[in-house]
């Protein structure tokens, strides 16, 4: 089992990701594998996202 800490410092090492969730939670937390991969994975499609994609481009009417 590894720690929601664990966690937190891997998203940051693999994929750039810094997240307040640390804040959020106790990091000694325990997860089990599979909670664990799971929050990868979430995270790593997070950082696939191409955030500017979202920007305001100011062509609405909104």
């Amino acid at each position: 089992m590894k720690t929601k800490g664990e966690l937190f410092k891997e998203v940051n090492e693999k994929y750039g990701i810094r997240t307040t969730a640390v804040f959020h939670f106790n990091p000694n937390d325990e997860l089990t594998d599979e909670e664990y991969q799971k929050q990868l994975d979430f995270y790593k499609k997070m950082s696939e996202i191409n955030w500017d994609d979202f920007e305001d481009d100011e062509s609405d009417d909104f």
